[in-house]
């Protein structure tokens, strides 16, 4: 039997029941095609966010001005550290689905639905209420209180605080049914439906800023995406579960618990990730000043980007590894980790090295020579590249682990992020600076993605020094050496031509970009990194695409 096009198909024969090989041939055909097609979807999904977010986060604050755009951005990690209090219930919705769905088992996949219904409606309804009594301790603690901004700011800071926990609490209340479609591995709809309300919601706010509606036009125009998606997020449930039952009443206490005590484990790596990922701001704001949040902001918001793109790669990896897990086929799970951490890897260095040489350009053409503290976000990106790279670079490993049924390992590592994050973050914020909390970010990521990689590797009883020098060494190796040529190139163009205006700058961009992808496909493929059947599956796509 041939070898099929996905990481973890890759295994010896099988015999061959009554229907013949050909019945296992087309199970795996139809695996691989899930997980080649959702992670296609989740990468365009994310594509298009990042484009969409470079051409608006520019427009918002030319129209709002640097204090209003710093509450803006506050404002969303504010909801986003109350997501923190579901639990980690949300990450084992991706699990129960896909294993009951896998086993056909509908009575408790309803259970599972309706369980997720019940929660986050009394969950949104309890936080909706906490910040109405709240909301003016909390925005002093972010420096929004009455005596350090003005009256109209205060007021236009508290409309955006209690507005967005309110359009918060409606997007949770159906956020079940945008689970189902993951577990399903039902990427493609998801993504198509988010494409969609992200340009309304993109029309809207060019609408609400153009008429002068402000901050709080853009808190309205988010409420009137984010219903109007829910509710066509509920329609497409209904449209792949026909046997999907609304009944409050079949919420289960065994098995809340059952799913309570699996996604706790992992709810303390979502604490610690967004102490990693969020806590900056906060500290930048309540240490420095608000306005110093949005060249922080921009930074992330560049970087944070490339490193999302790159976590679609392995977002399939949950419900495909637990659909096998389900099937008690091990061994196909452990080819899945080891092909995805290597294709992850083999796409992750080359990306992120690139970021870190044409920082300065990609800043410049999106911010323009006239935003003052374009250094200040240079040198943010180029210090947190190095430690989102070490975080992201797991994501394989963390998803087979959860997939596995063991997300004692994730709870693990973030406690030990969320301690490195807190001591340094708030240190050197207070000895550095402006700077601090991104050294302190890249310092914690970049030890406990290591500290991971052991916890898993212990658990699976395979050595870790010679499995991360295997996936990691060449990549790293010849990013470095194709980052310094494109290093003197740019130094030679930008002092050639001297470009400032965005047409030329992006030129320069892109022409780097083809010589430092020549250059690493070059030497890659003059390695013994890719096997044949790796570069039989690339083959294989780049024809089915017409890139060959």
């Amino acid at each position: 039997m041939s070898t099929q096009e996905i990481p973890g198909t890759n295994i010896p024969d099988r015999p061959s029941g009554p229907t013949g090989d050909q019945s296992v041939s087309n199970k795996q055909e139809s695996f691989s095609g899930k997980v080649i097609r959702n992670t296609l979807f989740n990468v365009v999904g994310s594509l298009w966010s990042i484009a969409l977010r470079f051409f608006m986060a520019k427009y918002i604050f030319d129209h709002i001005g640097n204090e209003r755009h710093g509450v803006w951005f506050v404002v969303g990690i504010l909801t986003g550290y109350f997501g923190l209090l579901d639990f980690g219930l949300a990450r084992s919705f991706d699990k129960f689905f896909a294993e009951y769905h896998t086993k056909r088992d509908y009575d408790r996949f309803n259970k599972v639905f309706n369980i997720g219904f019940v929660f986050y409606f009394l969950f949104s309804v309890i936080t909706i209420g906490v910040i109405f009594l709240l909301y003016e301790p909390l925005m002093s603690m972010l420096g929004l209180s009455r005596d350090r901004v003005s009256t109209e700011l205060f007021q236009e800071s508290a409309f955006a605080m209690i507005g967005s926990v309110i359009i918060f609490g409606l997007g949770m209340s159906t956020s079940v049914f945008g689970m189902m479609m993951i577990g399903l591995q039902r990427m493609d709809i998801f993504n198509k439906i988010s494409i969609s309300f992200s340009i309304l919601g993109a029309v809207g706010t060019l609408i609400v800023l153009e008429a002068g509606y402000g901050l709080r036009g853009l808190v309205v125009n988010n409420g009137i995406i984010v219903v109007l998606g829910g509710a066509v997020n509920v329609m497409a449930a209904y449209h792949l579960v026909p046997t999907l039952k609304f009944n409050p009443f079949m919420a289960e206490w065994e098995m809340f618990r059952k799913m309570f005590n699996f996604g706790t484990k992992l709810q303390v790596a979502k604490l610690a990730n967004l102490l990693a990922f969020q806590l900056n701001a906060w500290l930048i704001s309540a240490f420095l000043h608000v306005g110093m949040v949005t060249p922080y902001g921009f930074a992330t918001g560049f970087i944070g980007s490339v490193r999302n793109v790159l976590l679609m790669l392995p977002s399939a990896v949950i419900p495909a590894t637990s659909e096998l897990e389900s099937r008690n086929e091990k061994e196909r799970s452990l080819e899945f980790y080891d092909r995805g951490t290597r294709y992850l890897v083999l796409f992750g260095t080359p990306i992120c090295t690139f970021s870190i040489v044409t920082a300065s350009l990609v800043m410049l053409a999106w911010l323009g020579p006239e935003y003052k503290l374009l250094t200040e976000s240079v040198w943010v990106v180029q210090i947190l590249a190095i430690g989102y790279y070490a975080n992201l670079s797991t994501g394989v490993a963390t998803g087979v682990a959860v997939g596995m049924g063991k997300p004692e390992y994730e709870m693990k590592f973030g406690i030990m992020l969320a301690i490195f994050s807190l001591v340094l973050c708030v240190g050197l914020v207070y000895f550095i600076g402006f700077y601090g909390p991104a050294v302190g970010s890249t310092i914690s990521l970049t030890v406990c993605a290591l500290y991971y990689y052991k916890l898993f590797h212990r658990y699976l009883k395979q050595p870790m020094i010679p499995f991360l020098t295997r996936m990691y060494g060449m990549p790293i190796l010849i990013s470095t050496l194709a980052g310094l040529v494109i290093s003197v190139l740019q130094w030679q163009l930008v002092n050639t031509f001297e470009p400032v205006s965005r047409l030329p700058i992006l030129a320069v961009i892109i022409l780097e970009g083809l010589v430092f992808s020549a250059l690493y496909i070059f030497l890659i493929l003059r390695t013994s990194y890719m096997d044949a059947y790796d570069l039989n599956l690339f083959r294989r796509y780049l024809e089915k695409f017409g890139l060959r």
